[in-house]
């Protein structure tokens, strides 16, 4: 569960006489939950710890310095942007809410200071971390949203969540209500909240790993049943091999009597001790002896099969107990440590766990990518959708073109043309930049980051989603989006696009 009411108004009670005045000196985000604010007041370092997942939200100080992460991107380098170094005006709890509200300062070019905050909504499901001016847009969010219930998205206005009428009894529970600071541990609260959550954590990692080890093991166990099921009706139908030898044989006694046109001949099973009259039956559109060479080859083909039937079902009936085996010891695990190594067991079965499937992607326009003309007079080509990006990326640019994409943020494939002998001007990055931006989740944010690099640097994700790609020898670009640039390319081509039309 996440932080109640009580509790997060009694840690930021404890945290803000230590955090305010201090200056927030580095930002990271290690996954698509967290933020941590390095913080350095006087002599003393601080890592705030803001944690938006939808069952464990909360806030508190980490008791050791983090580890670093994998490179940030998105809303990380949007808020590293505006409050690195900006000093902890106020940390305020919204008062009978799950609100909390990080006063900082950011400065434009000429150092000029402005007021920002820091919005973590800490509600459980439908947290988020939410960057806002003092015009009260939207600078940045951790996730953003579109939806009749409600607006979050950059260069939007800012839209507090509705603030309960009545808190609920849980919203008043401080599980932490004995915990104090004390000269010898001034950590105490957030060293509570962090290992109450880091068991939580654990055990929800834990529940996780069993459920998808689980559903790998049971789907496994489905697909052996269904194939045992199978295997044995295909048994059952080898057993007939040898009544149909006999009837090649009888049909091969009685071919003289034979003609073509028959559907049916009444012979005596020499083969029974009582000689009982049996009807075969023929297909008339074949000669007699056709029909003979049909019965010992489907007779050939059981009994060949049927070894091969016989192979296959005893090794499904040996995987089963080994399979329910097991799973009997997934439920039991209580450590990731075990789960890990029944997860190597499953592999070593043969078991492959399943593929994410991905939503299908819609095909691409007739019309291909969107075309524009640089301010430099060379063509920048804008995808519409994944499979787009694929396409643009792989199909359409040539080695030499440069090719774009937002650094953090799902977006666009933009390619830009490069004309032999020519270099890219600064100037046509900046138009590539803005339409990367503008086609993307985040338009309307006042700042992002790009990367780009030579076509020939691209390589498409084999395992991964469609679109997906890996790259080198790339290089940022840092971003504050011009509305005037941005009129000029779409204007232009809306007056191509009327031409043609």
């Amino acid at each position: 569960m996440s932080l109640s009411a009580a509790e997060i108004e009694a840690v930021v009670k404890d945290l803000a006489p230590r955090l305010e005045g201090g200056k927030i000196e580095r930002i990271d985000q290690p996954d698509r939950h967290r933020l941590i604010l390095h913080i350095r007041r006087s002599t003393r370092r601080y890592w705030l710890q803001f944690v938006v997942h939808p069952r464990f939200s909360r806030l508190h100080l980490l008791t050791r310095r983090p580890e670093e992460g994998k490179p940030a991107g998105g809303f990380c380098n949007v808020v590293r942007r505006h409050i690195t170094g900006s000093p902890v005006q106020r940390l305020l709890h919204v008062e009978g809410d799950r609100v909390v509200i990080l006063h900082a300062v950011q400065r434009d070019v000429l150092l000029r200071p402005s007021p920002v905050r820091l919005i973590a909504e800490l509600v459980g499901p439908g947290s988020n971390l939410i960057l806002v001016d003092d015009s009260e847009k939207v600078l940045g969010a951790m996730f953003t949203a579109n939806s009749p219930r409600r607006r979050v998205l950059p260069g939007g206005p800012y839209q507090p969540l509705p603030k309960p009428a009545v808190l609920p009894p849980k919203a008043l529970v401080n599980r932490f209500e004995d915990v104090s600071a004390s000269p010898d541990d001034e950590l105490a609260l957030s060293r509570a909240v962090h290992e109450t959550y880091r068991e939580m954590e654990a055990e929800a990692e834990l529940d996780e790993r069993r459920t998808s080890l689980r559903s790998v093991v049971r789907e496994r166990q489905k697909a052996l049943r269904a194939r045992r099921a199978k295997l044995a009706a295909d048994l059952e139908r080898a057993q007939d091999a040898e009544s149909l030898r006999r009837t090649g044989e009888l049909l091969k006694i009685a071919l003289p009597d034979l003609h073509k046109g028959q559907s049916s001949i009444v012979v005596q099973d020499l083969f029974d001790p009582d000689a009982p009259e049996v009807t075969i039956q023929l297909d008339r559109t074949i000669a007699p002896g056709e029909n003979v060479e049909r019965y010992f080859k489907q007779y050939k083909k059981l009994k060949a099969g049927r070894a091969h039937t016989e192979e296959r079902l005893r090794e499904s009936e040996e995987q089963l107990p080994r399979l329910d085996a097991l799973e009997a010891e997934l439920e039991a695990a209580s450590a990731l440590g075990t789960m890990n190594e029944l997860a190597e067991r499953i592999s070593a079965e043969g078991i492959v766990l399943p593929e994410k499937r991905h939503a299908r992607t819609t095909k691409a326009p007739a019309a291909g990518p969107r075309r524009f003309l640089s301010a430099d007079g060379m063509e920048i080509l804008v995808s519409h959708n994944r499979q787009e990006n694929h396409e643009l990326t792989f199909s359409v640019a040539r080695g030499n073109d440069y090719w774009m994409h937002l650094l953090g943020w799902e977006g666009p494939h933009v390619v830009i043309r490069k004309p032999a002998g020519k270099d890219v001007p600064l100037e046509t990055l900046l138009d590539a930049a803005h339409l990367a931006i503008y086609y993307s989740k985040i338009r309307g944010t006042d700042y992002a980051e790009v990367i780009y690099t030579q076509r020939k640097y691209v390589r498409p994700i084999k395992s991964g989603p469609i679109g997906s790609v890996t790259y080198a020898n790339v290089s940022r670009l840092a971003v504050h989006p011009e509305e005037q640039r941005l009129r000029r390319l779409l204007d232009a081509r809306r007056a191509h696009r009327s031409e043609s039309e």
